[in-house]
């Protein structure tokens, strides 16, 4: 049997830093990772590489997602014939499980092993979080499908919204362990072992927010030379503004 978890997070809020924590906390057993990024470049993946760990690599859309979950389950059949006894996988950003024990019951006749599907870390950016929440229906997704919430960079907020974010996180989900932490740093074989017990949510699972219609589009912009922070900043603040102009909303709508 392999004992699989799934991280989620958007895109800042530290699943890579997470991961990397725990595969220094699991060096003593047999382990392999599946690693999805938006971005046709997975640079997470080369940040995690470590010997001995078996590595799969998933890019260019969510696992979750018609557009590669074809490639998500040849991973997890491959991966379920390995000698491992954990697999953890490192979602995209903008990733919405709620499919997850779907697609594991689809292709339990063709694994090599069990899996033993122990939940979903969800990763949340203390100080973007209420922010985000307004804009990004994936992270709803990833708080109610998840069994362990761990607040990130309590450092850089306040108490005060410290417990804003714990209100707004109880709102999806009641049951989920909670953990505040700053650089993830937690006893994540606490989590991992709790999540198997008593902290696990099981919701019935419903169709993925991820479609091919509402995929995000990534792009990539190379230079020779060196560029300030000022000028990446004008950059991207004259996309927004070009992106809102073709919208039709005017500067004052964005809130």
């Amino acid at each position: 049997m392999i004992h699989l978890v799934v991280l989620t997070g958007f895109l800042g809020a530290g699943k890579t830093t997470l991961m990397q924590r725990t595969l220094e906390a699991f060096s003593d057993e047999k382990t392999g990772v599946i690693i999805n990024e938006f971005g046709s470049v997975n640079i997470d993946s080369v940040l995690v590489k470590k010997e001995g760990i078996e590595i799969s690599e998933l890019s260019n859309g969510s696992i979750f997602c018609a557009c590669i979950k074809d490639k998500f389950v040849d991973s997890l059949i491959e991966m379920s014939h390995m000698d491992i006894d954990y697999l953890f996988i490192e979602a995209s950003g903008l990733a919405d499980p709620s499919n997850m024990e779907t697609i594991l019951t689809g292709i339990a006749h063709k694994t090599g092993k069990d899996y033993n599907y122990r939940g979903t870390i969800c990763i949340v950016d203390g100080e973007s979080f209420l922010d985000l929440m307004e804009v990004l229906p994936a992270i709803t997704s990833q708080l109610e499908y998840c069994s362990a919430v761990i607040i990130n960079k309590e450092d850089l907020i306040t108490k005060e919204t410290l417990e804003k974010v714990k209100a707004k996180i109880r709102e999806y989900n009641e049951d989920a362990g909670l953990y505040v932490t700053s650089y993830c740093q937690v006893d994540i074989r606490e989590i991992v072992n709790a999540m198997g017990t008593k902290l696990i949510n099981r919701k019935p699972g419903r169709e993925t927010s991820n479609t091919e219609g509402n995929r995000a589009a990534t792009f990539i912009i190379s230079g020779e030379e060196e560029i300030s922070y000022a000028s990446l900043e004008n950059f991207i603040k004259s996309v927004i503004d070009q992106t809102y102009r073709i919208k039709g909303f005017a500067a004052t709508d964005r809130g």
